[in-house]
């Protein structure tokens, strides 16, 4: 059975949420592709290439039975496709299929922080891939800056260095390193579609609306649930904190968003 079609994806044989949401998370902000499946039943490729980059094999609560016969399909896989095998555990010392050589085992402890050290030097470049992205938008963004000076200049709106196209059809604001699309609802920052669901693009755009000035979380409340009396400042840290993880290379120490303690939020142009 086959999984996948992206290029960079990777699977994960668990039962267990936590882990699902944290490399959820991840694959988001590096461009994954992920896909979970159950532990239950140990995984048949029939033969096929699974066309991903990683297997994982989540091996807490798992009976030895049912770990022999994981191992037994990923070895196949991993001796047919090269593709790179690690395991999630929690025991020490280490049982004897704990120390395979073809598997890479991690604690779960510090599984994330690993992993993300693991397919930097294994898996993928990223820097590439970014490149790679950046090289395709850069592209695209030819073609809109052609389009640019063929509009004349004396109809287009320049205020604080956003520039706002006239056309309906075209209808790109220029904010630092953004780029705002309101008709499509994408945000590029630069030149890669950080791909934002309809409140994320809401709230990034009411930031927008005044870069200089902080937006107070009051007003932001007001403006993202208009006809919602009971929304609070939670439903906000929560919006706030999946926009930083699209948005920042790292969410927790934010450069683009800055939290005003006390106040609110402002964006860092």
């Amino acid at each position: 059975m086959r999984y996948f079609q992206s290029d960079h994806s990777m699977l994960i044989i668990s039962n267990d949420s936590f882990i699902a949401g944290l490399l959820t998370g991840y694959c988001v902000a590096n461009h994954f592709t992920l896909k979970c499946i159950p532990h239950y039943k140990p995984l048949d490729n029939g033969g096929e290439n699974p066309d991903v980059n990683l297997i994982i094999l989540d091996l807490r609560d798992l009976t030895t039975s049912l770990i022999e016969q994981h191992l037994q399909s990923l070895n196949t896989i991993h001796s047919q496709y090269s593709i790179p095998i690690c395991a999630i555990h929690n025991k020490s010392p280490m049982p004897l299929y704990l120390t395979l050589p073809w598997i890479n085992y991690y604690n779960e402890d510090s599984f994330i922080e690993k992993l993300d050290e693991y397919i930097s030097k294994h898996i993928i470049d990223l820097k590439k891939l970014f490149e790679e992205r950046r090289s395709l938008n850069r592209r695209v963004g030819g073609d809109r800056r052609t389009l640019l000076k063929n509009i004349d200049t004396f109809s287009s709106k320049q205020v604080n260095n956003r520039v706002q196209l006239p056309n309906r059809n075209i209808n790109i604001e220029l904010l630092g390193l953004f780029e705002i699309e309101r008709d499509c609802q994408n945000v590029y920052l630069k030149g890669v579609n950080l791909e934002l669901t309809t409140k994320e693009f809401k709230l990034f755009t009411l930031l927008a609306e005044a870069p200089k000035r902080v937006c107070t979380t009051e007003q932001l409340i007001t403006n993202l649930w208009p006809n919602r009396s009971r929304a609070n400042k939670s439903d906000l840290y929560q919006y706030m904190h999946l926009l930083r993880k699209k948005v920042e290379r790292d969410p927790d120490n934010p450069y683009w968003i800055k939290t005003i303690k006390g106040v609110g939020y402002k964006l860092h142009i």
